[in-house]
């Protein structure tokens, strides 16, 4: 075998460094010193830069994908660079990814616009090569219903099978989320139809992707894709952290989630109630807002094995009527004969209360000479009502009017004492 001249040299460079080791103790040392000093001064370099990166926020996307252009000679295509900047529109981010069912990738771009200091609104943009020869690279924009922002935060996409009618190969529908504070604030989902014959130039009127759901809640928005459901939590209470849950269904034989009187607009949801907007709280009887403990009643009176009993919310009149089984007391109507535990599905429909008018202690009124020692002017009662749902021994029940209360605080905490007087 032949050996060529920069492998003769290798090979003597090794055999020298070997004997230097074996041999010379002092000069491995010495070697070793120096590779330790700048093995240290690497390191120390590599943390100030990470330091430096981190307090200006340097951003060497931009760059890298320049390097990447610069080395395919510019034969890469650079989506960031195509959307006017300066001040115009700022691009979020670039996908690759499959978006009409037709084997081959497209270009989804998300971007903000009308920039400000604060939340920017996104808009969104999926650039397609379907036509042409050679292809044009044509975008077809994301817009919701009337030309809505997609997002004010965070934004990202996943693709699923909703609409299966009139479709002959499945065809993936676009979810488009928008994120703000680590919560799915938007959801607008967009549904691919075909605009034009394939042999015409491309064009984006009508819309090739058509928004069949737009929902927005600032308490959070989820998809199902079992039920193919969409609930929207909107925080209307805000002091109790309550808030109206409602959900969306799917109109199958119209493929859409809008209304068929005015497509811009929310079909009617098939249920809405008032919730808790993070979850019933475990310590929901120290609560200091007597809403959230009329809320918690009603919803333990409709579960089998409730974390915290119906009868300890209540007291006065109320706890007396409960342990009776008094139903009609409680907003049942006419239900007389059975027990509480035949209560299913109880789904509060409205919670009405007046934080405003709050009766405090009789002595916070009174003059106080100083310096002043008087009871504080904590609220002791609060009057409130609900209207709701629910089924009665497999019946369902609706109350006929909002059911009043009188909720007292009582040894520091809360209950549902009573029905105000006529």
């Amino acid at each position: 075998m032949i050996m060529n001249f920069g492998q003769i040299a290798l090979g003597m460079v090794a055999f020298l460094a070997f004997v230097v080791v074996v041999f010379f103790p002092d000069v491995r040392v010495a070697i070793l010193g120096m590779f330790k000093s700048t093995l240290v001064l690497l390191v120390g370099l590599g943390a100030l830069g990470a330091l430096l990166i981190a307090i200006t926020r340097f951003n060497f996307e931009p760059y890298l994908r320049q390097l990447s252009v610069a080395q395919t000679q510019h034969q890469l295509i650079d989506l960031y660079s195509v959307l006017p900047q300066q001040h115009k529109v700022r691009v979020q981010s670039v996908s690759y990814d499959d978006t009409d069912g037709d084997g081959l990738n497209e270009w989804v771009v998300f971007y903000q616009f009308d920039l400000a200091d604060g939340r920017s609104p996104t808009a969104g943009a999926i650039y397609d090569t379907d036509r042409g020869d050679p292809p044009a690279i044509f975008p077809y924009r994301l817009v919701p219903p009337d030309r809505d922002y997609l997002s004010e935060g965070g934004v990202y996409y996943e693709t699923g099978d909703i609409v299966t009618v009139g479709e002959a190969s499945p065809i993936p529908e676009l979810l488009v989320y928008g994120a703000s504070g680590g919560v799915d604030t938007d959801l607008t989902i967009f549904r691919m139809v075909p605009n034009s014959l394939p042999w015409e130039s491309p064009r984006d009127e009508p819309r090739r992707y058509q928004p069949i759901g737009a929902f927005r809640g600032d308490g959070g928005v989820t998809y199902d894709p079992a039920a193919k459901t969409v609930t929207v939590i909107s925080r209307a209470y805000d002091r109790s952290q309550l808030a109206i849950k409602t959900v969306y269904a799917l109109d199958e034989v119209r493929a859409t989630y809008m209304s068929l009187l005015d497509p811009r607009q929310l079909a009617a949801p098939v249920s809405s109630r008032v919730a808790f907007a993070f979850g019933m709280p475990a310590d929901i009887l120290d609560s200091p807002y007597p809403e959230k403990l009329l809320l918690g009643f009603y919803t333990m009176l409709g579960e089998s094995q409730p974390a915290v009993a119906p009868r300890q919310f209540l007291s006065g009149e109320a706890l007396l009527k409960y342990d009776q089984n008094d139903m009609a007391y409680f907003g049942f109507g006419d239900v007389t004969g059975v027990s509480w535990s035949v209560v299913r599905d109880m789904n509060v429909t409205e919670l009405k209360y007046a934080p405003q008018v709050e009766t405090p202690s009789a002595a916070a009124g009174t003059p106080c000479p100083e310096p002043c020692i008087r009871p504080g002017a904590e609220a002791r009662t609060l009057i409130a009502s609900v209207t709701f749902d629910a089924r009665v021994a497999g019946t369902a029940l609706r109350t006929a009017a909002p059911v009043s209360w009188v909720m007292l605080l009582t040894n520091g905490k809360w209950k549902i004492d009573r029905h105000p007087a006529p």
